[in-house]
């Protein structure tokens, strides 16, 4: 059982992980406007701890930019959303400059994100979901 679980937890690493490098990829070859954020806030987490509200924070922003003579806002850092505590989540607003490079999709400009997925997250999160699956699969084979 303990085999089963550990391949399925390591299988959702594996993919996010995946998702992540793909994505963060393919926003690093987005195009840059120059944009300006107007405004900063912390609030509740949407992606986790729902199970404990007041407990997981996300930084929060509204930015604005140009693109072809039409002006866009957007909200969104990076595609990778996270949860911090609410001094993290402080921290990461505070230190977005007033002047931000946005890196907008082509195809949609409204599509659009302050900073890509870092690399180094994402290849961590793909390692350990890779050791998790082999751990999963040693322990399986072993009750066998």
């Amino acid at each position: 059982m303990v085999g089963i679980a550990l391949c399925v937890i390591g299988l959702a690493g594996v993919i996010g992980g995946m998702i992540q490098l793909a994505m963060g990829s393919k926003v690093r070859g987005w195009p840059v406007a120059r944009g300006r954020i107007e405004e900063r806030s912390v609030g509740p987490s949407t992606t986790t701890g729902a199970s404990r509200p007041g407990r997981y924070f996300e930084p929060r922003v509204a930015y604005s930019y140009t693109v072809e003579g039409k002006t866009y806002t957007g909200h969104r850092i990076s595609p990778a959303k996270a949860a911090y505590d609410e001094t993290a989540a402080r921290r990461v607003v505070d230190k977005l400059p007033d002047a931000v490079d946005v890196r907008y999709n082509p195809r949609d400009p409204a599509d659009a994100y302050l900073k890509a997925t870092s690399r180094s997250a994402a290849l961590l999160v793909l390692l350990v979901g890779l050791l998790c699956v082999l751990s999963g699969v040693v322990a399986f084979t072993a009750n066998r």
